[in-house]
């Protein structure tokens, strides 16, 4: 047990003191906050704002107003000068005080379909959105224009229209309320991700550093005084700590973060430009609120103390397979389909995890979350739906068994496989090494 402590030590401080380990710990907060700056920078400033002048000769919409951009984007401006003067003034992109025109001629007939006499003239292309929303506004005015020579009181087909929010509640939980589930699916979603994206980088490290030292022979060395198993069990409780200790600082500096990033801006990010975004989207600013509301409602405590063991859990399960793939590749390193079984439960994992947000109470979601290679990643996304605590017991310990077992085959293959050179290994010899004795 000191031996292994020793190479924990050793891949521990090892592997935290590298520049990449700094690197890559600042990068991530730092890409986040990046991010959110973008974003608040490109709604902000890279709009532009486009003045549309109106030459409606029909007269029919004088009464009727045309709302601007939510975003302050797009301005309409009615005017009477002549339409033809107007379109060679627009032109002059340099003087113009409008950039694109809107005409809607003398004969226009509103019971015409899909309207296409109203035309749209710039000089400047307008993007998708922009599209969207200028001939979304023309539509909601010509429906507000047929509402009134019908004389329909719009205030009442407002109130027909009127969606149905239900309230979903739980029936034998009360603490689960209108907006849970959508708490629920983000946390699960986030954490689900979290196991997936570690379980590839660091076991692709831990790989990694097999391949370096055995194509370096420093591995020869290292099995003069300890053995392969305590190596093996060295390396992959190392770089968990190393991969812990990397996710604590992310959370830490990911929530400095996210406070610096509210208080620099907090103005822009309550800005016209982003509620604009929002309901351009289709998202309920109240729909929001409550799914804000209710990430307290959660299992924190249970999250807290869950999320880690079944990151370590899963890391170690794969871990040591990773391990065990690199001591079998050949010094080229050509032999990546041994890694195909490994990573197919993985892709398999998060899968089933998406159905589980959809359907947290499916026996998909039980069974992926009790079967030690998928419930890491499935029991994560799992957890903000309140499982019951004898089927986390059982997937807890079908999780070590899991990884008792799949340590007990890597420590086989790497035992034969790391002192073995300029040789391609075939699945049958690995499946050999397994059931071999010794």
């Amino acid at each position: 047990m000191g031996k292994i402590f020793i190479i924990i030590q050793r891949e521990y401080i090892t592997r935290v003191r590298r520049k990449s380990f700094l690197i890559t710990t600042l990068l991530a907060p730092l890409g986040f906050f990046l991010l959110i700056a973008s974003s608040v920078l490109i709604s902000t400033f890279s709009q532009g704002k486009t003045h549309v002048a109106i030459v409606d000769e029909s007269g029919l919409f004088k009464d009727i107003p045309i709302p601007d951009a939510d975003d302050q984007s797009v301005y309409f401006h009615r005017v009477t000068e002549n339409y033809d003067d107007l379109l060679s003034e627009v032109t002059k992109e340099e003087s113009a005080k409008y950039e694109a025109l809107i005409f809607i001629p003398a004969d226009f007939n509103v019971n015409t379909p899909n309207n296409p006499a109203i035309a749209y003239r710039y000089v400047k292309r307008p993007g998708m959105i922009k599209q969207q929303f200028i001939n979304q506004r023309m539509t909601d005015v010509l429906q507000k224009l047929r509402m009134k020579m019908l004389q329909v009181d719009e205030q009442q087909i407002e109130d027909m229209q009127q969606k149905v929010k239900l309230n979903f509640e739980s029936l034998d939980n009360s603490k689960e309320k209108q907006g849970y589930t959508d708490a629920a699916a983000i946390v699960g979603m986030v954490m689900g991700f979290a196991i997936y994206i570690s379980l590839f980088f660091y076991g692709t490290m831990i790989m990694k550093g097999v391949m370096e030292e055995k194509s370096n022979r420093i591995v020869e060395v290292l099995t003069s005084s300890v053995q392969p198993f305590q190596l093996l069990m060295g390396k992959i409780l190392g770089v968990g700590a190393v991969g812990l200790t990397q996710f604590v600082l992310w959370i830490i500096l990911m929530f400095g973060v996210n406070l610096f990033s509210g208080v620099l801006f907090g103005i822009a990010m309550g800005s016209g430009a982003g509620m604009g975004e929002l309901k351009n989207s289709g998202l309920d600013a109240d729909d929001l609120l409550i799914v804000t509301q209710n990430l307290s409602a959660l299992p924190i405590a249970q999250i807290v103390i869950l999320f880690p063991l079944y990151f370590l859990g899963g890391f170690f399960l794969y871990g040591s397979l990773f391990a065990a793939v690199g001591a079998a590749m050949g010094e080229d390193g050509d032999q990546q389909s041994l890694m195909v079984p490994i990573t197919i439960p993985i892709i398999i994992s998060i899968f089933i995890a998406i159905n589980v947000i959809n359907n947290p109470d499916s026996s998909l979601g039980f069974w992926g979350s009790i079967i030690p290679f998928t419930s890491p990643i499935v029991m994560c996304a799992l957890l903000p739906f309140r499982p019951e605590w004898w089927q986390i017991l059982l997937s807890i310990v079908l999780l070590i068994g899991g990884f008792v077992l799949t340590t007990y085959v890597a420590a086989k293959i790497y035992r034969v496989g790391i002192l073995m050179y300029g040789k391609k290994i075939k699945m049958s010899e690995l499946v050999r090494w397994i059931f071999s004795k010794g």
